[in-house]
C-alpha cells in the first residue's frame, strides 16, 4: 500500500472524527484524494425509491423465505451484477458476475444504506465477540486492501462506523498497522488494516484458524486475504465445509463468487425458484487449458451459431473479459485469447492464473441513450446479511465508456467503473431512483426482481455449495 497514504488513514482514524468531517468531499482531502464526483453520484442515490424497492422484495421472498439462512454461523455479503433483455413478455435479467466481501464502490450509495450494509459487518463481528466473551480474549478483526488502493477513503468509512459503533455498545476499540501493531495491547476489539502483498507473507492455517504472525484471527474481511492463502489443509477444508473454520471470513463462499462459472451454476440449480423473478439463462461452460478453450468456442460458434464472452478466473474490473464474434475463425480466437490473458496479467502480474475460463454466451442486451449517444449499461445490486437472511441494499448503473456501434469492441460493452488503466470514472455510473428508471427503461418492478434475484442467489450458494464446489463434468455445454 502507498505508505504515505496508509499514514494518512491511520493519523485519521487516531483523531476525533465528527459526522462533519466524514463528508465525502472533506474525507477525501485528508487523504489527499478528489471525491467530488462520488459525492455526485451519491447525490443522484434516493433513499426513498430504494427503502420501497427493497421492502417490497423482501415481502416478495417472505413467503416461501427465498432469501433465509439455514446456519446463521459464517457471514455473507457482496454485489451482484446484471444486465437486461427486452422480451416480448417484458424485461429479463441475465447475470455477468458475482462479487465478495470487500463492497468496492460502497462510498457512492447513500449514508442509510452504508448503515445497513456495516451493520452486517457489525453483526459478523458481534458472532466472535460473543464466542471470545467467556475466554476474556480480544477479538482481532484483520481487514485486507489491495496494494494502493484507489479506494482506500471506503475503508476509512467503514471502519470509522464500525468504531462509532462498538464503542456506544461500551466496547474498547484500536485500530494498527502492520508496523505498528502490538498484539499485547489492551482492547476489547483490535482492527489491523494491511494490503494483500503484506499479509501474504505473514498469513498461516493451523488447528482451524486463519493467524496472522501465529495469532488467532476472528474475522477476516476481505476476499483477497484468503485467496491467497495457499494452505493445502484450508484449501481442502474449504472444499469440504468451511463452516469447520474458526475464523469468521467475510465472504466464506469466496471461491464461487469469484468463479463466473459457479456463479452461473448456483443460479442453474436453482432455476425453477429464480424463473418467477425473470431470471434469464444463458448457455455456459468453462474451459481448463487454451486448447480446451479454442476448441468450445470453435464447437459453440458452428453449433448454435452466436456470439460469446470469454471471461477470466477471479478477474475485477473487466481485466481480460473479451467477446468472441460468432464470425471469428481459429486464428482470429487464439488472437483474442492473447489479448485477454496480456490485460489479466498486466492487472495482476503472475500472481493469478486466469484460468480456468468461462465461456458465456453474449445475449441481446438492452441500449440506453445516454448524452445523446447509445450505450450498453449494467447494474449493480449490493447485499448483506442481517438476523439470519440476505438483505438487498442498494446499488447503482454503470454506463459503458463507449458508444454502442455492434462492433463487439472492449469499451462498447465493459461497463466497470475502473476498467481501464486503474483509473475510476464515477461520471459513468447513476444512482437508483424514480427518475433514473426513466433513463435505464425499467420500472420499480423491475427492481423489486433484481433485488430478489440476488439475494436468492446468494442464498442458494450457501445452500448449495457442496454441489456447487465439487462440480466437473464441464465437458458440457449447461443451457
Amino acid at each position: 500500500m502507498n505508505e504515505n497514504l496508509l499514514t494518512k488513514f491511520l493519523k485519521l482514524m487516531s483523531s476525533k472524527i465528527t459526522d462533519s468531517d466524514l463528508e465525502l468531499i472533506n474525507l477525501g482531502n485528508s487523504l489527499g484524494l478528489d471525491l467530488v464526483s462520488f459525492a455526485d453520484l451519491r447525490a443522484s442515490q434516493e433513499d426513498a425509491f430504494v427503502d420501497e424497492v427493497r421492502d417490497k422484495a423482501l415481502e416478495k421472498m417472505e413467503k416461501e423465505k427465498d432469501n433465509v439462512l439455514k446456519n446463521v454461523n459464517s457471514f455473507y455479503t457482496g454485489s451482484i451484477d446484471f444486465m437486461v433483455s427486452n422480451e416480448p413478455e417484458g424485461k429479463k435479467f441475465f447475470l455477468l458476475e458475482t462479487n465478495g466481501g470487500s463492497h468496492r464502490g460502497l462510498s457512492i450509495i447513500t449514508k442509510k444504506q452504508q448503515d445497513l450494509l456495516f451493520n452486517g459487518y457489525f453483526e459478523a463481528i458481534i458472532q466472535a465477540v460473543r464466542r471470545n466473551i467467556r475466554k476474556n480474549e480480544k477479538v482481532f478483526v484483520l481487514i485486507g486492501v489491495p496494494v494502493n488502493d484507489a479506494l482506500i477513503h471506503e475503508k476509512v468509512i467503514m471502519i470509522e462506523y464500525l468504531r462509532k459503533k462498538f464503542k456506544t455498545s461500551g466496547y474498547t476499540v484500536k485500530i494498527f498497522n502492520t508496523d505498528n501493531y502490538d498484539k499485547h495491547f489492551k482492547a476489547e476489539i483490535v482492527f489491523l488494516i494491511a494490503d494483500y502483498r503484506q499479509l501474504s507473507i505473514s498469513l498461516s492455517f493451523s488447528n482451524n484458524w486463519i493467524k496472522y504472525k501465529e495469532e488467532e484471527i476472528s474475522v477476516l474481511i476481505g476476499d483477497g486475504i484468503t485467496r491467497r492463502l495457499k494452505d493445502q489443509n484450508f484449501l481442502k477444508i474449504m472444499k469440504e465445509d468451511f463452516r469447520k473454520i474458526k475464523s469468521i471470513i467475510v465472504n466464506p463462499i469466496f471461491r464461487i463468487t469469484d468463479d463466473k462459472s459457479l456463479t452461473y451454476l448456483a443460479s442453474f440449480f436453482s432455476k425453477s425458484l429464480l424463473k418467477k423473478y425473470n431470471l434469464r439463462y444463458l448457455l455456459f461452460t468453462k474451459a481448463y487449458t487454451e486448447e480446451n478453450l479454442i476448441s468450445k468456442l470453435e464447437y459453440l460458434i458452428k453449433m448454435y451459431q452466436k456470439s460469446f464472452i470469454i471471461k477470466p478466473s477471479g478477474g475485477s474490473g473487466g481485466a481480460g473479459v473479451m467477446p468472441v464474434s460468432k464470425e471469428e475463425d481459429s486464428f482470429s480466437i487464439k488472437k483474442i485469447l492473447n489479448d485477454s490473458k496480456k490485460e489479466f496479467y498486466a492487472k495482476f502480474m503472475k500472481d493469478r492464473d486466469p484460468y480456468p475460463y468461462t465461456i458465456q454466451e453474449m445475449a441481446d442486451f438492452s441500449l440506453i441513450n445516454w448524452r445523446e449517444r447509445k450505450h450498453t449499461f449494467d447494474l449493480r445490486i449490493y447485499l448483506t446479511q442481517r438476523d439470519g437472511i440476505i438483505v438487498p441494499v442498494g446499488g447503482l448503473a454503470r454506463i459503458a465508456r463507449g458508444e454502442y456501434s455492434g462492433s463487439l469492441k472492449k469499451q462498447e460493452f465493459v461497463v466497470n467503473l475502473s476498467g481501464y488503466n486503474g483509473q475510476i470514472e464515477v461520471e459513468r455510473g447513476i444512482g437508483f431512483s424514480e427518475d433514473n428508471c426513466k433513463l435505464l427503461d425499467l420500472t420499480k418492478e423491475d427492481f423489486v426482481n433484481m433485488f430478489c434475484i440476488g439475494c436468492v442467489l446468494f442464498t442458494s450458494i450457501v445452500k448449495n455449495y457442496s454441489k456447487i464446489i465439487n462440480f466437473s463434468d464441464w465437458s458440457k455445454i449447461i443451457d
